[in-house]
C-alpha cells in the first residue's frame, strides 16, 4: 500500500479556509464587484428540489470549472441580490477562477424535502431512490448543463459535516467530478466523531450541538425553526448536575423533536443501525482524486479524517488519495 501525506504549503493556502481567509479577507465589495449570483430550484431523480446558490465569474472570456459545497448549515444570505464576504476555500482560490456552488441539503433551510442526519448510503438503489451520492450526482449533471461558462469539470469539498456530504459525494461520482476534498469530515459518529470518541459519550457536546442544530423544517425557509431553550447552560456542570436522568433533556428541552436523539439514547451499542451511518465501508471504487485534510488537535472529527483517508487508501488502491494533517484545531489554525 502507498502512502501520500502531504504537507506542501501551496495545499494549505488552497484547502485550508480559515487559514487562508484571515490572511486574504475578499471582502463583500470584492465578491460583489467579481461575481454574478444565481439562485436555482435543483430537482433530484425522485423530484425535490435543492436550493442552490451559484457565483459565476463577470469576466465571461473563458470558462470555468465548477467548485461544489453541500451544507446543512444555511447559505445565508438568501436573495439574488444578496452575497456572502468571500467564496470557496480561500481567496487564492478565487483568483484563480472558479464558478462558486453552494447548495443546501435536502430537507435544510430552503430545500424540500426529508433530512436525514448521516443518511446511510444505499449500495444498490431503485430507480427514485436516492442517497447523498445521487443528489450530489444529479446536482452536478444539471448544473453542467444550466449554469454558463463552465468548462465540464468539477470540484467537491466541505469542512465538519460539509466534509461528510463532500467524502459520501465521492461515492458513484458523476465523470465530471474530477477532485474531492473532505475537511475533517464525518465519517462514523459512533466510532470516534463528535459524540463518541473511543466508545465514549460526549453529552454536554452532543447536547449543545443538536439543540442549535438539530431542529428539523417542516418546510423550505431561510429562517431557522425555533432553538431549543438553552439559557440555563452558563455554567455547564451545574446544568448538568441540576439536570437528572439523562430522559430529563428530551422531556424538557428536546420535546420528542429530534428522531436522531432518540434513536442515538436508546443505541448504547454498535448496532445495525449505526453501522448503517458509518461511511467508510462505502469509500471503494472511488474515481475522483482525493485530498483529505485533517488537524492533530482535532477535537470533533480527527477520526474522521484519517478513516476517510484510510479507508479510501485500502478499497480504493487505484484512486489518487492524499492526507493533509498539521497542527489545527477543528477546521482552523
Amino acid at each position: 500500500m502507498r502512502s501520500r501525506i502531504i504537507w506542501r504549503s501551496s495545499f494549505l493556502v488552497l484547502f485550508l479556509p480559515m487559514a487562508a481567509g484571515s490572511i486574504f479577507p475578499q471582502g463583500l465589495d470584492h465578491v460583489r464587484a467579481h461575481f454574478t449570483k444565481y439562485e436555482y430550484s435543483v430537482p433530484m431523480r425522485d423530484g425535490v428540489r435543492l436550493f442552490t446558490a451559484v457565483f459565476v465569474p463577470k469576466d465571461r472570456s473563458v470558462k470555468y470549472p465548477i467548485l461544489l459545497k453541500r451544507t446543512p448549515y444555511s447559505l445565508a444570505p438568501y436573495g439574488p441580490d444578496r452575497y456572502p464576504e468571500s467564496l470557496g476555500p480561500s481567496p487564492s482560490i478565487a483568483k484563480e477562477g472558479y464558478i462558486f456552488v453552494n447548495q443546501d441539503v435536502r430537507g435544510r433551510w430552503m430545500s424540500e424535502g426529508q433530512f436525514e442526519h448521516v443518511r446511510p448510503h444505499r449500495p444498490v438503489k431503485a430507480a427514485r431512490e436516492i442517497d447523498e451520492s445521487t443528489d450530489t450526482y444529479d446536482s452536478i449533471d444539471w448544473l453542467l448543463k444550466n449554469v454558463p461558462d463552465n468548462n465540464g469539470r468539477v470540484g467537491l469539498w466541505g469542512i465538519s459535516y460539509p466534509g461528510f456530504y463532500a467524502a459520501a459525494g465521492s461515492i458513484d461520482a458523476h465523470p465530471a467530478l474530477k477532485a474531492v476534498s473532505p475537511q475533517a469530515p464525518v465519517a462514523d459518529w459512533f466510532a470516534s466523531d463528535d459524540w463518541h470518541h473511543n466508545g465514549a459519550f460526549l453529552l454536554a457536546h452532543a447536547f449543545g450541538w443538536f439543540s442549535r442544530h438539530g431542529g428539523s423544517f417542516p418546510k423550505p425557509s431561510p429562517v431557522p425553526p425555533e432553538k431549543f431553550a438553552t439559557q440555563e447552560l452558563e455554567d455547564g456542570y451545574e446544568f448538568f448536575m441540576r439536570l437528572g436522568p439523562l430522559r430529563n433533556l428530551n422531556d424538557k428541552y428536546f420535546k420528542n423533536q429530534i428522531p436522531f436523539w432518540n434513536e442515538m439514547m436508546k443505541r448504547e451499542a454498535r448496532d445495525d443501525w449505526w453501522k448503517a451511518r458509518n461511511l467508510r465501508p462505502h469509500l471503494r471504487n472511488i474515481q475522483p482524486a482525493v485530498m483529505t485534510v485533517g488537524g492533530w488537535f482535532d477535537a470533533e472529527n480527527l477520526f474522521g479524517a484519517l478513516g476517510v483517508y484510510r479507508a479510501i487508501e485500502t478499497q480504493s488502491p487505484n484512486t489518487f488519495n492524499i492526507l493533509v494533517m498539521g497542527p489545527w484545531v477543528h477546521g482552523k489554525l
